[in-house]
């Protein structure tokens, strides 16, 4: 997934990809930075979203931490996974950097919506090197389609 926008300095986003679908779709939840200002060697934080719309699958490193030890997720409740990342023995973050932090999986499974249900997946309590980002929008939209 590749998203380039201009964001501003420390930004931070959630971007879905697809935006729309139905049933069993699996969706890539993207959490995008941009123009940090300082280096990022560790990030923690929190995604929520309607569990009965989505169900939790699983977290990967994105483009900017594909070095890192580990970037990883667990649901910590119905809806609120926690991510969080580790560089390590990786590369940390460059200062001004643009890109995915981690990509979550998401997979629909919503049989009660309508069609058109739209949803929101949202980021939130940013911790460690993350303090400083700002909300760009932290929440992204998805539409339920029958």
């Amino acid at each position: 997934m590749t998203v380039s926008i201009n964001l501003g300095e420390n930004a931070i986003l959630a971007a879905c990809n697809p935006v729309s679908g139905g049933v069993d779709t699996i969706l890539m939840v993207a959490v995008v930075i941009a123009q940090n200002s300082r280096e990022i060697r560790v990030f923690g934080l929190e995604m929520s979203f309607d569990p009965r719309i989505f169900q939790f699958q699983g977290v990967a490193g994105g483009n900017l931490t594909g070095s890192w030890t580990a970037v990883d997720g667990n649901e910590v409740s119905p809806g609120t996974v926690r991510i969080g990342g580790f560089a390590g023995g990786g590369n940390p973050i460059a200062r001004d950097s643009q890109g995915a932090l981690a990509l979550i999986q998401l997979k629909v499974t919503a049989t009660d919506y309508g069609n058109n249900q739209q949803s929101q997946i949202c980021l939130n309590h940013y911790t460690d090197d993350l303090a400083v980002f700002q909300p760009a929008p932290a929440c992204a939209v998805f539409t339920l389609k029958k």
